[in-house]
């Protein structure tokens, strides 16, 4: 269980945060990843736990926001 929990408080923030930095590189063909990757987390975790858990949406939503963000930072920080 503190595997689950490391893996859902720390390695999957992590990687949303790379993977939306690495599409600010374009985000007009990229924009979708963050969203493709928040929609497979929770598939995959409805798949393993429970379907009607809403902590997973709300987990999702988080990844969604934090590779967003990430992407337009990444962005700006491209053209600066």
């Amino acid at each position: 269980m503190a595997l689950c929990m490391i893996l859902f408080l720390v390695f999957n923030p992590v990687y949303s945060i790379i993977l939306g930095i690495n599409c600010g590189k374009n985000i007009r063909q990229m924009w979708s990843l963050p969203l493709v990757s928040a929609v497979m987390f929770l598939f995959g975790t409805w798949f393993s736990f429970d379907v009607k858990e809403i902590w997973f949406i709300i987990y999702a939503t988080i990844y969604l926001v934090l590779g967003w963000i990430a992407m337009f930072i990444g962005k700006y920080m491209r053209k600066t």
